[in-house]
Order: structure tokens, then sequence, then C-alpha cells
């Protein structure tokens, strides 16, 4: 009777153990190696400013760096459109002079205000279709987590991608199925499409996916079906936005 009682209390006190806390490192390589143990730490213990000063960081980082390739790229391609409304080449220079120096300003804190805003969004708009639409149940402090450390992928992909971009001096530098079309068909929609189909874009939909799933305990296959689908929709809201402007 004794042994018993014994090996019930042990048995009630290991049950009773919680697996061992991963810190913020730990959590921020096991994004990119062991992404379900990861969200699943997560769930347990949620938190998303280490991530999001990581992402908001190499955001500004990155824009700073490239914005002498590509201020002058966006600002040509304004100007193409300047000259389609019969805007004078005194006007347009005069513009092309305010866009540069108002882009070397508002470029950085855009890319900080604009990261911050989007994390903040995209976990906002996770819950209201996890939560009224899926019928789940989980909490914005979950999912904001999810999202900042998800979004790390795609910082990964700004690093990969930066000396690329300075040795090649242009922007048109993706992992994306647009590689496989003609640098001359890069204004054309099919190509601006192809080119949000990007590798690392796959990787943080389905990594984003698994995050959904541990902190909802829906199916992976149903989260990433949620999170890909909202992909989606983005990708064609930001394609016609900006061939309206």
């Amino acid at each position: 009777m004794g042994g018993n009682m014994s090996d019930i209390n042990s048995n009630s006190q290991a049950s009773s153990i919680s697996p061992q806390q991963l810190n913020a490192v730990q959590r921020v390589f096991g994004v990119f190696f062991s992404p379900r143990k990861t969200f699943e730490d997560i769930d347990r213990k949620p938190d998303w400013v280490v991530p999001m000063v990581i992402v908001v960081v190499i955001a500004v980082l990155f824009t700073v760096i490239i914005m002498p390739i590509a201020l002058p790229q966006q600002m040509e391609k304004q100007q193409a459109k300047m000259e389609e409304r019969g805007m004078s080449q005194e006007e347009i220079d005069r513009a092309v002079e305010m866009g540069e120096k108002i882009g070397k300003i508002v470029g950085p804190i855009g890319a900080a205000i604009g990261s911050v805003v989007f994390l903040f969004a995209v976990a906002g708009i996770f819950m209201f279709v996890g939560n009224t639409i899926l019928g789940g149940k989980t909490t914005f402090k979950k999912l904001l987590s999810v999202v900042c450390y998800s979004s790390l992928i795609g910082s990964l992909n700004s690093i990969i991608l930066l000396p690329i971009i300075l040795s090649k001096k242009t922007m048109e530098v993706h992992f994306s199925l647009a590689a496989f079309m003609s640098a001359d068909a890069s204004e054309t929609f099919l190509y601006q499409l192809l080119k949000k189909i990007d590798l690392f874009a796959c990787w943080q939909i389905v990594v984003a996916g698994i995050g959904v799933a541990a902190v909802y305990k829906f199916t992976t296959k149903k989260s990433i079906t949620m999170v890909a689908s909202l992909y989606i929709i983005y990708m064609i809201i930001s394609l016609v936005w900006t061939s309206i402007f």
C-alpha cells in the first residue's frame, strides 16, 4: 500500500512539472529550427517585445542602407507617372527633388512605425478570423507573439537580400517565381503577382500557421490554410493599390 501511494505521489508530481521555459534567444532560434516546440512554449508564456524590436531594428537598418539605391529608382518611376500626367519638366524636377528630401527623412521613420503598426494589425486580423469566424479562443498577446516571432523569417530575408541588392545596385532582387521572368516584364501585373510568391513568404506562412495552431489548438492544416488565405487577400489588395497609385 505504501509503495503504491509513493508511486501515485511521484506520478502526480511528475505530471505537475511543466516543461522548461525557453528564453528569448532560444525562442528566436527555435522559430527557424523547431517552430512547433517554440510556439507551444509561447502558448504557455507569450512574449512579443524581443522579436518586435529585432524586426523593427532590421527594417530600419535595411531601409537606411538601401536608400541610395531604392530612392532614385522610386523617383524614376514617379517621374514617369508625372510625365504621363502632362507635368512640365520644371515641375517634375521640383517634385523629384522634394520627394528625395522627404524620402530620406520619412523612409526610416516609416519603416519603424509601419513595422509596428503592421505587426499589431496582422495580430488583430488573426484574432478576428480565429475567434469570430473560426470559433476559436485565444488572447491577443499570444497572437501578437506568434506574428512577431514568425516575422523574424522576413527579417532573415532582408538580411540575405541586402548584400545582393548592394552588389547589383537594384531593388529587383528576390527569391520568387518572378525571377524566372524577364526584367522587361517587371511592371506587369503577372510579374508583381509572382514576385509576392516568395520562398521566405511561403516559409513564414507555414511557420505562422504552426504558431496559430499552437495558440488556438487548431489543426496545423486549418491554421496554415487560414494564414495563407489572409496572405492571398493581402497580396491582391496590395497589387490593386499599387496599380492605382
